[in-house]
């Protein structure tokens, strides 16, 4: 896999905005419980430091949503995710696999229509 490393004096600012960002977009997340604890900051945090770009993120999140959702099979909704750590697996897997524009549309689609039942 190949992961470019940030520069560690890199701005604060520019690691403050992407732990935000990637933290807004996990407690958006649908299953996600919607708490950000300390780990999930510094995981964050960690994200950032390795330079693994938000996008990654972002579509690993979308695709452990979908996964959890679509591949439920019983009648009850899985119980939320409590942590940021969930998903990281599937960001390594969005890095050495990335889906493509159209696969993404049509996740959130999918996505969008079996969370509107």
């Amino acid at each position: 896999m190949n992961v470019t490393v940030t520069d560690s004096n890199a701005p604060p600012d520019r690691r403050a905005l992407y732990v935000r960002e990637l933290l807004r977009l996990y407690r958006a997340t649908p299953g996600v419980l919607g708490h950000v604890r300390r780990a999930d900051r510094q995981l964050a945090g960690a994200l950032f430091d390795r330079g693994i770009p938000l996008f990654a993120v972002e579509n690993a999140l979308l695709v452990g949503a979908a996964r959890r959702v679509l591949n439920n099979a019983s009648a009850s909704p899985p119980p939320a995710i409590r942590s940021l750590h969930y998903f990281t697996a599937i960001i390594h897997e969005m890095l050495a696999r990335p889906l493509g524009y159209r696969d993404l549309e049509e996740l959130r689609a999918r996505l969008r229509a079996a969370l509107e039942r």
